[in-house]
């Protein structure tokens, strides 16, 4: 008999943003925007934003969510050395969200969350 075990690495792609990130701490602030969890650049860099969540370790900025986005709400911001991608989608303007979801629905790795407060 074989067993098959996948082992299941911290930055897997296929890992969707926790729903349950609003429970992790707040531990800084970027772009006027909260930012949940562990941080340790380059390697680890948290959860940004709280209606329009991305979480910043498994998006592998593709930029999908900037181009769906019909008000705008996200910019590039660097991410030099991490693991996944070079840049991510950062809610920059989460206030103007509209709450489409176009974003976390397009977001081919869901590392994006909306949440309406």
């Amino acid at each position: 008999m074989t067993v098959k075990i996948h082992l299941i690495n911290k930055w897997d792609k296929n890992m969707p943003i926790n729903p349950d990130f609003m429970k992790n701490p707040i531990t800084g602030e970027h772009n006027s925007h909260k930012v949940r969890g562990e941080v340790n650049p380059p390697e680890k860099l948290g959860v940004h934003g709280t209606q329009v969540a991305v979480d910043h370790d498994c998006c592998e900025g593709d930029g999908i969510c900037i181009s769906v986005c019909p008000v705008s709400v996200f910019d590039w911001v660097g991410s030099p050395g991490h693991p996944t991608s070079k840049k991510k989608s950062d809610p920059v303007r989460e206030q103007d969200c509209i709450f489409c979801r176009a974003c976390e629905s397009q977001c081919p790795v869901t590392a994006i969350r909306i949440t309406e407060l």
